[in-house]
């Protein structure tokens, strides 16, 4: 299953961060580049209800042959519906992949180390974060895009090959109309972690080709992301060692990351200022996220429900968001209005945190099952 996800997250890191700016040099304004965005996260709202019975290996490797097949149908663009279908197909994915992940890795993990797991795995995005944007953006700058897209699909389709040597992993059923209100505790801190993702996987690549980022520039930024979320994946795993409360560290990593992003919106003349307050926005988030995965595992009836929750209700904060990385460039020219909302978002995260924390949050649902390790899975 590592082997896997590294296929993905390779491509991720290596090509798909990249797509934005290839949209912008194909001839979409932020417009249309939002569009793109809206559409891969307002499809996935449509298609998670529709997953209610998964075999979650043989929906992993549809969801990897979904990704080949965005990558794919932007190898050459003729027009710009190309990233609109592209973006849908990514919203599948999203569903086949991610949602039967988290699930499996909830079921292989216990609630005892499932931070310090979490912790590794967003180190595991934060390493090759590190690494391969820079080498993406040089090879763009010497030989363009398609090389760049044509590396992703090769290593996506090694992952699929290697998935098939993989025991099955069981099937998940999910019943959202019944379970949903299981996770009304969640609903809060998942709309909130939504909206920031919203706002910041819109707003950074944005941001940067308004400020006329070269694809080197475009690359060193995203490794200086990846750079400071391993430094923070490591803070998060030692915490997770050593400390019982997690409370403190969260509460704490949510207000800085807001303080920052409000910095952001402050400073937007500030190249410097402006590039310093969003590398520390993401530091305090990789320490943050870890743990809001693992709470919404805890609090949860059962993984299936637990990670299908969380995609549908992230989603729709990932498109607010996204309206509102738009609105702001709309009234102001910029990303101000945009990275005061994601501040105030990850404010709404920390006492959204808390609660969730609370004596007896969520010990109703967890009473009702009698197995949370096999609940809801065949």
């Amino acid at each position: 299953m590592f082997l896997f996800q590294v296929a993905n997250s390779f491509a991720e890191q290596f090509g798909w961060n990249f797509l934005f700016l290839y949209a912008a040099r194909s001839g979409l304004d932020y417009n249309g580049i939002a569009l793109y965005f809206l559409a891969e996260f307002g499809s996935c709202i449509l298609f998670i209800p529709l997953a209610r019975r998964l075999d979650i290996l043989k929906a992993m490797r549809w969801g990897l042959v979904l990704r080949i097949a965005a990558f794919a149908l932007v190898l050459h663009v003729a027009w710009a519906g190309q990233f609109y279908i592209a973006g849908i197909l990514l919203g599948a994915f999203v569903t086949l992949f991610w949602i039967p992940y988290n699930t499996r890795y909830l079921e292989l993990t216990s609630d005892a180390n499932r931070a310090q797991a979490s912790a590794a795995l967003f180190s595991l995005f934060a390493v090759l974060g590190a690494v391969l944007p820079v080498l993406s953006g040089t090879v763009i700058a010497l030989w363009g895009f398609r090389p760049v897209i044509l590396v992703s699909i090769a290593v996506l389709a090694g992952g699929l090959a290697f998935s098939f040597r993989l025991p099955p992993a069981g099937i998940m059923v999910v019943d959202l109309r019944a379970t949903l209100p299981c996770c009304r505790r969640l609903l809060p801190l998942l709309a909130c972690e939504g909206l920031w993702q919203g706002v910041f996987w819109l707003g950074v690549p944005l941001g940067l080709i308004l400020r006329n980022a070269s694809s080197e520039g475009y690359g060193a930024f995203y490794t200086m992301l990846g750079l400071l979320g391993g430094v923070a994946s490591l803070v998060a795993g030692r915490w997770s060692d050593r400390q019982k409360s997690r409370g403190p560290l969260v509460v704490g990593a949510a207000l800085s990351g807001g303080a920052f992003s409000l910095a952001a919106a402050l400073f937007r003349a500030d190249p410097a200022a402006w590039t310093l307050s969003m590398g520390m926005v993401y530091f305090s988030t990789y320490i943050l996220f870890p743990f809001t995965f693992t709470v919404v595992g805890e609090r949860s009836p059962d993984p299936a429900t637990a990670m299908t929750v969380r995609e549908l209700v992230t989603s729709i904060g990932r498109v607010l968001g996204g309206l509102i990385v738009v609105l702001s460039i709309r009234l102001t020219g910029g990303l101000p209005l945009a990275l005061g909302a994601g501040g105030l978002a990850l404010v709404g995260l920390a006492g959204s945190y808390m609660m969730t924390r609370r004596k007896g949050a969520g010990r109703r649902a967890q009473g009702a099952r009698p197995d949370r390790r096999r609940a809801k899975l065949a």
